[in-house]
């Protein structure tokens, strides 16, 4: 098979994140499978033109906030089209601002929205209803299979953007690792263990609140492991508060985390917001017992200790309080292989 595919990243690839690693793990099972996978990102345009897009997101976002986000997106498309339509037998869109119509085989995965994470913004509820009534047009003009990555997450999808606006129809593919790559901890020590970008939307501050009060009961030990935004603010609240037993490991590389999880207990997870979350199948599949807020649209699996609001007191209460139960998770249904195997029947049911 000399099959090619393109796969379109809307950003660059040193600031990757769930949707860039889904990217690598498909890439992964489509080269498995004989085809020939070309990645376009940021990166792949020429150096003079390969920041406009964020240039004009920063200036819409002055005079039009917040369709600056859509401005962006919309000169990405239009940079990939002149650059790469029609270079690939398949294209693979990963998110629904940079799809444009061809007559190659394709599929668009919905990741997340621009209106799902505003959270380091103000934006008043107007202004949230007018992104996402443009984001639902935009979905609604695709007329390729457009999947999203977890059941929950659609049916979010579908009750905020509501049917009246949303007409066409959204599939659910998960996402999948290698997961031979996990082993299972079994660490009985008092650690906790948190992994991602240290931003708004991670609810880091939080986190170390939550930690501070179990810290007074009981000799637990934090291990954060990622970089971010809030990096700086984190660490001068540990000082400030004088906790101890917090180790900040700064951005480590992928296998250098699959190590660290069995390592540890707990995985605590205080994110407002998730779609999927790589981290807490990650956790899953090191045997950590997960802690998350229950309003994440992630699978039920993956959270062991569901917690139903941002109260410390509740989330403490919680694990202390935490007995083992047999769990539901089946990992073998998150590996990239069913998951590349999905998309290519999603593709070619078009």
């Amino acid at each position: 098979m000399n099959m090619k595919v393109n796969i379109y990243y809307s950003g660059f690839k040193h600031r990757a994140g769930g949707a860039y690693f889904h990217v690598e793990n498909i890439v992964k099972g489509l080269e498995e499978l004989g085809y020939n996978v070309k990645i376009i990102t940021l990166d792949s345009l020429p150096f003079l033109i390969r920041y406009l897009p964020h240039i004009s997101l920063k200036i819409g976002n002055i005079f039009n906030f917040p369709f600056g986000f859509l401005y962006k997106q919309q000169l990405i498309k239009f940079f990939y089209k002149i650059l790469y339509k029609n270079s690939a037998d398949i294209e693979i869109f990963e998110d629904i601002y940079t799809y444009w119509k061809s007559n190659k085989q394709s599929i668009v995965v919905l990741h997340a929205l621009w209106s799902d994470n505003l959270q380091a913004y103000t934006i008043t509820e107007k202004q949230r209803v007018q992104l996402e009534e443009e984001e639902a047009r935009i979905i609604n003009n695709i007329d390729v299979n457009v999947v999203t990555v977890s059941e929950p997450y659609k049916e979010f999808l579908l009750s905020r953007l509501k049917s009246s606006l949303l007409k066409n129809k959204i599939n659910v593919i998960e996402l999948g690792v290698d997961i031979n790559k996990f082993s299972i901890g079994y660490n009985k020590n008092k650690s906790m263990i948190f992994v991602g970008s240290l931003e708004e939307r991670k609810n880091i501050k939080f986190l170390l609140k939550v930690f501070r009060k179990i810290k007074s009961i009981d000799n637990y030990s934090l291990t954060i492991i990622g970089d971010g935004p809030q990096k700086k603010d984190l660490i001068n609240y540990v000082k400030k508060y004088n906790i101890e037993d917090i180790f900040f490991l700064g951005r480590l590389d992928y296998d250098d985390v699959i190590k660290e999880l069995p390592k540890h207990q707990y995985y605590i997870h205080t994110s407002t917001k998730e779609s999927f979350s790589y981290s807490l199948l990650e956790a899953k599949l090191s045997g950590l017992i997960t802690v998350a807020y229950n309003g994440l649209e992630v699978p039920e699996e993956f959270i062991d200790i569901k917690i139903e609001n941002f109260d410390v007191d509740e989330w403490v209460y919680a694990i202390n309080n935490f007995r083992n139960q047999e769990s539901i998770f089946q990992s073998n249904q998150f590996s990239y292989q069913i998951m590349t195997k999905k998309t290519l029947e999603g593709i070619y049911k078009c």
